[in-house]
């Protein structure tokens, strides 16, 4: 295996707690493997962030370890001020969160095993990231990278409802409950939505959903098209349907399913802007930063990850 050294971002509190009690033996077990590995728990929501770009002025791996909001934090340590701070860095991860939805789309599994076979595969894969530009509840302008998915919408207000509260469930049966509870209290806003400059969407709107990857909402195949490395985003539009054709389709997403439904519609894009009326919730990776107006600039092969 190559010597070179790994920084591990460690959210303790991921996956209800239980990241803070298996890391030691991880630990212990990555560097019975050889590999160079030093670590930084993080304290709070937005540090993962401080700390990758702490890290990436002496190291150009790093490991990500928690749920996807971790992930996502991590990813956005890579830049500042939109510029990456470390071309030459590359990204592992190692998923122990409640959600998972990245690795799905990565067609990995989770836990040690998988995370042993990919560090020693070696192969690292340049990928697609997205940047979103939005307001957050005072109206200010803020600037978040992701790297799986991003939902204008139902999803936003279910990303906040789920992340307010224990996810002692695990990530399907938390953000499938979140998801139901959202259906019913949600009502469809007037969106409109550009893609590549043209207009798409401009009326009664459920949710339109950004793809990078594939699975977002504990195990959702939204946007079962979507590909890390084409450059391009997939955007699925739930438009104008009402709660009840909302339920009875809900099983078809887990399976990728649900683009044939009427009112369902699928484009692609590289820049996306979306203002809805009244103002949506944001969802980016699992996380509720913001509301629109949002928009959404694509950026070709801007994370390196060990795949």
């Amino acid at each position: 295996m190559n010597k070179s050294p790994w920084f591990a971002i460690v959210n303790p509190a991921s996956a209800n707690g239980q990241t803070r009690k298996i890391w030691p033996k991880v630990y212990k077990r990555l560097l019975d493997q050889k590999i160079d590995l030093d670590y930084a728990y993080t304290s709070g929501p937005g540090e993962a962030t401080t700390l990758t770009r702490q890290a990436l002025h002496n190291y150009t791996r790093i490991l990500s370890v928690g749920g996807d909001g971790t992930l996502n934090e991590v990813i956005n340590g890579f830049f500042e001020n939109q510029v990456p701070i470390n071309p030459e860095a590359s990204l592992a991860i190692f998923s122990h969160g409640t959600g998972g939805d990245f690795l799905r789309s990565l067609n990995q599994k989770r836990g040690l095993p998988s995370l042993l076979e990919v560090l020693n595969r070696e192969q690292i894969t340049p990928v697609d990231c997205g940047l979103a530009q939005y307001q957050d509840a005072s109206d200010m302008l803020h600037h978040r990278y992701f790297l799986n998915v991003a939902d204008v919408g139902l999803g936003g207000e279910t990303a906040d409802r789920v992340n307010r509260r224990s996810k002692f469930l695990g990530g399907k049966l938390s953000f499938l409950l979140g998801s139901l509870i959202s259906i019913f209290a949600y009502k469809n806003k007037h969106m409109k939505c550009v893609i590549d400059g043209k207009v798409v969407v401009n009326g009664p709107t459920n949710s339109i959903m950004i793809a990078n990857g594939r699975f977002f909402g504990g195990g959702m195949m939204i946007a079962p098209h979507a590909d890390l490395t084409d450059g391009l985003f997939n955007v699925t539009v739930l438009g104008d349907l009402p709660i009840h054709k909302v339920l009875r389709h809900l099983p078809k997403i887990y399976q990728g399913n649900h683009l044939d439904v009427s009112g369902v519609s699928v484009y692609q894009g590289k820049e996306i802007s979306i203002i809805a009326q009244p103002s949506a919730f944001l969802e980016l990776d699992g996380e509720h930063p913001g509301f629109t107006p949002v928009h959404f600039s694509l950026i070709p092969q801007g994370i390196r990850l060990w795949t």
